[in-house]
């Protein structure tokens, strides 16, 4: 069997939805004839995959600047200076805005980029066979740690984005460092044999920046031993629950609390029904925002929990909130929750964003629908509430066909194909023999 270097810097179970792919690929790969050997920085204690991990230490550069300057490394500035925080979604206080420039700059071009010395020590060290390297990204670290890989192993390299770097619409730089980026980027992936990305817009940016190089689509998916066994009763209100980030508003539910107060001034729907359940870190602009529109009672924030908690407290739920991302240019953004909200068989409400590639699955699996203007999501909330008051739930309308497309099994073949093809492609390569012309 073929042995993959999958080098990741997050891992299961360490709590961040970036564990949840090189998981999965950890334990689905084998079953597609691929043996898989994980680098990683320690993890916690916990369940994980049943592939060996190598476990490395890690310096983290922030921390560090932290200690010299004679703060606390595990704080957050803020706390520990004091300062004030926004409390308007998408706004940043010009104290923050310092803080967040000055960050970019002492730990640039990444902050886990003391991971490096010692993963590739640990690489060195490898006493087994390694046919190819897969590095999966964010954060860019991976990347350089596997061209540093290649180059010892002397076998293939896929670099997989999960979120995009140079090219991200977001990055929050200026103009100087995201040339920078660009630069060091196109560096870096020289040696990379192929490239892969979760949705066909990043791709098409990403072949148009390496057009000489293979560019490939694999979504993220769903674990279905996740939900095996589960029966977990509806809740008795009209629940809608979120879990995950709400990253400083880019991910924001105003649209939403906006239509629902409305509708309950309206007496269209009944404030002791209603509960809108936020699971994840807390944002300092949530509570302000719920004063606002006067949902005190009805918007619950309940801070993070760990994962089998988020999943019980999905499948509970009449409703599960995905909120777009906020760049109106970004089409090609479809959150990982997305695919873990399928497993949960629970009607999806995404609201906000622009149409793009969540509007486009969302219609495919007929999971749920993407409200791109209040008018669409005012009626959304009216025919659901609706049915939930006369039948005690909300049903799921899902084709079984469209959604068993996005499980972590398929996403591990199309990984495993890939894989194949390349080191069928490497290995002609090193022999002189012309390689097959299309993977």
């Amino acid at each position: 069997m073929p042995r993959l270097l999958l080098i990741t810097f997050h891992y299961p179970p360490r709590p961040t939805i970036g564990a949840l792919r090189p998981g999965a690929l950890a334990k689905y790969l084998p079953q597609s004839g691929w043996e898989v050997l994980v680098v990683a920085p320690r993890v916690p204690e916990g369940p994980r995959p049943p592939a060996r991990v190598v476990e490395t230490a890690y310096h983290d550069a922030l921390e560090k600047w932290k200690t010299r300057i004679g703060l606390d490394p595990h704080r957050a500035l803020h706390a520990q200076l004091n300062l004030s925080v926004a409390t308007e979604p998408r706004t940043m206080r010009f104290h923050t805005q310092v803080i967040h420039r000055l960050k970019s700059v002492l730990t640039y071009p990444d902050l886990t980029m003391g991971w490096v010395p010692f993963a590739i020590e640990a690489i060195k060290k490898i006493d087994v066979p390694i046919d190819a390297i897969l590095s999966t990204a964010p954060p860019i670290t991976t990347h350089v740690i596997a061209r540093e890989a290649r180059s010892i192993l002397k076998c293939p390299w896929i670099a997989d984005f999960r979120d995009l770097w140079a090219m991200n619409l977001d990055n929050p730089n200026g103009a100087l460092f995201r040339m920078l980026d660009r630069s060091l980027e196109k560096r870096w992936l020289g040696a990379a044999d192929a490239l892969v990305t979760v949705s066909r817009p990043w791709a098409d940016r990403l072949q148009e920046s390496y057009p000489h190089k293979p560019v490939r689509v694999i979504t993220n998916g769903f674990d279905p031993e996740d939900f095996a066994g589960c029966s977990t009763p509806r809740s008795p209100y009209f629940s809608i629950s979120y879990t995950g980030q709400l990253y400083a508003g880019r991910r924001d539910p105003t649209a939403l609390f906006e239509v629902v107060h409305e509708l309950i001034e309206e007496k269209i729907m009944a404030r002791a029904d209603m509960r809108i359940r936020f699971y994840g870190p807390i944002e300092p602009w949530m509570k302000p925002l719920i004063e606002r529109y006067d949902l005190r009672g009805v918007v619950e924030v309940q801070g993070s929990i760990e994962r089998r908690d988020a999943l019980k407290r999905q499948q509970e739920s009449q409703i599960l909130l995905l909120l777009g991302w906020a760049n109106p240019r970004e089409i090609g953004q479809h959150t990982g929750k997305l695919f873990e909200y399928f497993g949960s068989r629970r009607p999806i409400l995404a609201v906000g964003g622009v149409a793009g590639v969540l509007t486009e699955v969302l219609e495919e699996t007929g999971a749920g629908v993407h409200a791109l203007s209040k008018a669409q999501l005012r009626q959304f909330l009216i025919e659901a509430y609706g049915e939930f008051r006369e039948r005690g739930e909300v049903r799921f309308r899902g084709n079984e066909t469209a959604i068993m497309k996005y499980t972590h099994q398929v996403m591990a073949r199309n990984f495993a194909e890939l894989l194949d093809a390349h080191c069928q492609r490497f290995l002609c390569g090193a022999r002189g023999v012309p390689a097959p012309r299309h993977i």
